[in-house]
């Protein structure tokens, strides 16, 4: 679903008045905004005491952010082309998805593809894992496990190692975990990074969530002093699914999974859509702060 432009901005009374009358309000959006924008959206969340989500599917997952869980090892592409002597390409083409990316793969690296034929993604990267980690040998010796064995030699072997990761649909969190766990293990050993095809464009409506919030988005009730941060329950995917907002705030461009999700709302959900300009949002913020002593929020 291709996702809606904002419209003009309203009134920004109009448009208070529509939001202190909602029940509970989502504030979501913000691809590709500015900082200055999402700082502005991360007041008015907190004026509300609204649920606060942008659509990234880390945030999505029971199992929360990848991350927070297991301290991602990460670096720019650029590192790849200067330094590693080995590229595995975990789940993904980059030349046919990423061209640009994989003119980046230096021509004296070694290239391995993972996860072997036989085996799922969170299998392959916990037996490479201990192969690195711990040393002996699976007894088993199905081609999959032959397969992690080469890749634990090639990784002996390389003096700097890239691993090339695409966001997968495990929609619990363990694959991007497990791999995740499985750079650390090298990085400890020699210098080793994670380079993720899928450029957030959520990055600074991310950051300064996290700033305010603590996490970069499922947040419950935003609220100046914090926020109740809840990994899959408090999505915004999973919020408009059990009906449990009755207006969302879209500032400006929203993530392609929160369209859907609204668009399957019809008309039980009032939507308000604004441009993610500082000016309109503190414009509305300042309509937020006129209303009559003792009103909603």
């Amino acid at each position: 679903m291709t996702p809606r432009p904002a419209p003009p901005a309203a009134a920004p009374a109009s448009d208070a008045a529509r939001l202190v009358a909602a029940r509970r309000v989502l504030v979501t959006g913000l691809a590709g905004a500015s900082v200055d924008a999402a700082r502005a959206a991360c007041d008015l969340a907190a004026t509300l005491g609204a649920a606060v989500d942008f659509g990234a599917a880390d945030v999505d997952r029971p199992a929360g952010p990848t991350i927070a869980r297991a301290g991602a090892v990460t670096a720019d592409p650029a590192e790849m082309h200067d330094r590693a002597d080995l590229v595995i390409l975990w789940g993904c083409d980059p030349a046919a998805t990423h061209p640009a990316l994989a003119a980046l793969v230096p021509a004296r690296a070694a290239v391995v593809r993972m996860p072997p034929g036989g085996a799922t993604s969170i299998d392959a990267a916990r037996l490479l894992h201990h192969l690195v980690c711990v040393g002996p040998e699976p007894e088993a010796d199905a081609p999959w496990i032959r397969a992690c064995r080469a890749a634990r030699e090639a990784i002996e072997r390389a003096s700097c190692v890239a691993v090339v990761t695409a966001t997968n649909a495990d929609p619990v969190g363990l694959e991007p975990w497990a791999v995740t766990h499985l750079v650390r293990a090298i990085a400890h050993r020699k210098p080793a990074f994670e380079i993720s095809l899928d450029g957030s464009d959520l990055a600074a409506a991310e950051a300064v969530c996290t700033w305010r919030h603590g996490a970069s988005g499922a947040i419950a009730r935003a609220d100046r002093d914090g926020g109740r941060f809840l990994p899959g329950e408090a999505s915004a995917r999973r919020l408009l699914e059990r009906r449990e907002v009755d207006c969302v705030l879209a500032v400006g461009r929203l993530a392609t999974a929160v369209e859907d999700a609204i668009a399957r709302c019809g008309d039980d959900l009032e939507v308000l859509r604004v441009a993610a300009e500082p000016a309109a949002l503190r414009s509305l913020l300042a309509a937020l702060d006129r209303r009559p002593p003792g009103a909603a929020p």
